[in-house]
């Protein structure tokens, strides 16, 4: 007869690569919607941003939103190996979840929207300050994810020492 453990399972590095690039899908597309609500504010066309992105390849707005949408599977699987290549980034709560998506966001402000700006040939200011929303909205919701699905696989000592 097999006795069931009671300590909690722990998060293997494809387990924490999952909830980020789930999280980061999830968070691309509330990115997206934000963005969309913000075109409808500000009279511009709600599929300006995906239609720019597309434009940089000589495509449109379907490619813009693919694009995008592998972009963030990316930043999601970049995101799950620093959460579990570094310690001090292990998610054990949505809170802490939520704050480092967050960070994230914000540093993909820089890195994205600039060169992003550059490449189509619009205004970093304007780029920049259309997407600072969106970007925080894409790093919560990614978090948010990531800390649910962490929370419950938290990274136990042995598992970090063995790395």
């Amino acid at each position: 007869m097999q006795v069931e453990s009671k300590s909690p399972k722990t998060a293997t590095g494809a387990t924490v690569i999952k909830y980020g690039v789930i999280g980061s899908l999830a968070g691309t597309i509330a990115m997206d919607l934000v963005m969309v609500v913000e075109s409808l504010l500000l009279g511009m066309p709600v599929n300006g941003f995906l239609a720019l992105i597309g434009s940089v390849v000589g495509g449109g707005a379907l490619v813009g939103a693919a694009i995008h949408l592998l972009t963030g599977s990316l930043l999601g699987l970049l995101f799950g190996l620093a959460v579990y290549q570094v310690p001090f980034l292990n998610i054990d709560s949505v809170r802490k979840g939520t704050w480092l998506g967050v960070l994230v966001g914000l540093i993909t402000i820089p890195l994205g929207c600039v060169p992003t700006a550059i490449l189509a040939g619009v205004s970093i200011v304007e780029m920049v300050s259309f997407s600072f929303i969106p970007h925080l909205v894409w790093g919560a919701v990614m978090g948010v994810v990531a800390g649910y699905g962490l929370a419950s696989h938290p990274r136990s000592a042995q598992v970090s020492a063995a790395r």
